[in-house]
């Protein structure tokens, strides 16, 4: 009988230091990793619910996303602008602004449809000049449409050119009432740069154009496959008369219905809801890594009750105000990200891991390290780190090693603390 010597894969190995002055990985530095962490907001869509504004805050977030409707504000007797106004109070109470989105049809000038004629694009000039002036003393930012590359959203068969007609009557009109104010394109369905690049630069000699370009990077393979997206997105707007940012302003994994809880068939199962926080704090990690100018989590609330309703299933809170792991591991990663006054990272793209390093303004030095290809591990070598070091999971629970921990892609990220 012969045998036969089969090569099994070898996990890589991490080792950790501890020392803020050694690089024990070729690392690349991060400059704008604290201003994309602190530009990290989450949609809502009740916009007088001051317990869930309460919540936002408590997680970490610094923004709330939500539509500010035409219907809602222009009527025959004047403008009504009231429930939003409260929503910015209520939020500026807490450190929080507001991104709102500017849209859609009205019933009076654009009924059921996008403003595509000379009248309606006037009509709509008016809104979002109107909307721009009120907010221009707040901390408050405006998106143009939402997915404006979808029938259902468009209210009309995608059009190019009838949406770049309506961003720069949105554009002229924000920067005619506030100068300074900050309005992004609308965020269009994963990165569709085909349709990005057909609505084409806005800007001219007379015109500076959106701050930012909106996408919603929504997407069946895991977090990090996002990075070759925002290389080649980059790589387009650099050619635009004013490079404008990369806002993500809609993204996350639903517990239910993708392809990373597949034969899973409740999307209010345990198992369901941890895979779902492993994915939420790697979504915002690649973000931040990734210098994105803003970036806005789906959703903060569950939109309904149903365990096999996609829609249903997005939440940071359950439909009761409950916290979900998503919500516990996400606030972990503000709280552990918070103090960090320098930041570095390694991505092995063969080997399909992460580790980002942190740098403190008390000297100590921290660590997130993670693995994203669907099975694969790494080994975390923490013999050479200081007794003192704490090892932790994504919720903070610590880990309890002196030598070598796996670290699978099913155990999410895990966080490494070296005090100073």
């Amino acid at each position: 009988m012969a045998f036969r010597a089969f090569a099994m894969p070898v996990e890589p190995v991490v080792v950790l230091s501890g020392v803020a002055t050694t690089d024990e990985r070729p690392y690349v530095e991060l400059p704008s990793f604290a201003a994309a962490r602190a530009d990290t907001g989450v949609a809502i869509h009740e916009v007088n619910d001051t317990r869930l504004l309460d919540a936002v805050k408590d997680v970490g977030f610094s923004f709330v996303r939500t539509d500010l409707f035409w219907e809602d504000v222009q009527a025959p007797d004047g403008w009504h602008f009231d429930a939003y106004d409260k929503l910015v109070s209520d939020g500026a109470a807490r450190g929080l602004g507001v991104l709102f989105i500017l849209g859609y049809k009205h019933y009076q000038f654009s009924p059921d449809q996008p403003p595509t004629t000379t009248s309606q694009l006037a009509a709509f000039y008016r809104y979002v000049y109107q909307s721009a002036q009120r907010y221009r003393s707040a901390k408050v930012r405006f998106e143009v449409w939402n997915e404006e590359d979808h029938k259902m959203y468009w209210l009309a068969e995608p059009s190019p050119p009838g949406y770049r007609n309506l961003l720069t009557t949105a554009v002229k009109a924000a920067r005619a009432a506030n100068p300074n104010v900050k309005i992004a394109s609308g965020g269009v369905q994963q990165v569709n740069r085909v349709f990005i690049r057909a609505v084409g630069d806005i800007s001219s000699p007379t015109l500076r154009g959106a701050d930012a370009i909106s996408v919603h990077p929504y997407r069946q393979e895991y977090p990090e496959s996002v990075f070759a997206d925002y290389r080649a997105l980059r790589e387009d707007l650099a050619k635009y008369r004013n490079a404008p940012a990369i806002w993500a302003t809609e993204w996350s994994y639903p517990s239910y219905g993708y392809e990373y809880v597949a034969g899973i068939d409740n999307g209010h199962s345990p198992e369901a809801r941890a895979r779902q926080a492993k994915y939420a704090v790697r979504r915002f990690l690649v973000d931040w890594i990734a210098g994105v100018g803003l970036t806005a989590y789906y959703d903060m609330r569950n939109d309904g009750t149903s365990t096999t309703n996609q829609e249903h299933n997005f939440g940071l809170l359950d439909e009761n105000n409950n916290r979900l792991p998503a919500y516990n591991a996400s606030k972990y990663l503000f709280s552990f990200t918070a103090n960090a006054t320098s930041a570095k990272y390694f991505i092995d793209e063969d080997e399909k891991y992460v580790v980002l390093k942190l740098g403190t303004g008390t000297g100590a030095v921290k660590y997130v390290l993670w693995s994203y290809g669907d099975g694969d591990a790494l080994k975390l070598d923490a013999s050479h780190l200081p007794p003192r070091a704490v090892v932790t999971d994504m919720y903070g629970k610590v880990l309890t090693t002196t030598n070598v921990l796996a670290v699978p892609e099913a155990r999410g990220p895990v966080f490494v603390s070296v005090p100073s």
